[in-house]
């Protein structure tokens, strides 16, 4: 793999971001706006800085994809062959984690705080 190569995976990385962050973003709004709506609860300053912090930790996690690329190119010498195929594999279940997991936290911040 040249540089160039290296320089392409990471432009088809950060060009899916925006997909990535959109599905993130609807599973937390839906969360969130689903469980405001069965209960009277009161959002706070920490529930912003909250929700913004998970953003950015997604976000960070997203570059895994991106760092997985460099180190095989880096350290093993593209003996993984991170493909297309693969990446569209990898970016797929990154999102469906993703989402799901934000979903699920949702699920346990507000419900263990309410009660």
């Amino acid at each position: 793999m040249t540089l160039e190569d290296l320089k392409t995976n990471i432009k088809w990385w950060e060009s899916k971001r925006w997909i990535f962050n959109i599905a993130v973003g609807l599973s937390g709004i839906y969360g969130i706006y689903d469980f405001l709506g069965s209960i009277d609860y009161q959002w706070t300053t920490g529930d912003t800085i909250g929700v913004i912090l998970w953003g950015i930790g997604a976000n960070i996690f997203y570059s895994l994809g991106t760092l997985m690329e460099l180190f095989d190119w880096y350290y093993f010498k593209n003996k993984i062959k991170i493909t297309e195929g693969l990446r569209y594999i990898l970016f797929i279940g990154g999102v469906l984690f993703s989402s799901f997991w934000t979903l699920w936290n949702i699920v346990i911040c507000f419900k263990m705080s309410y009660y």
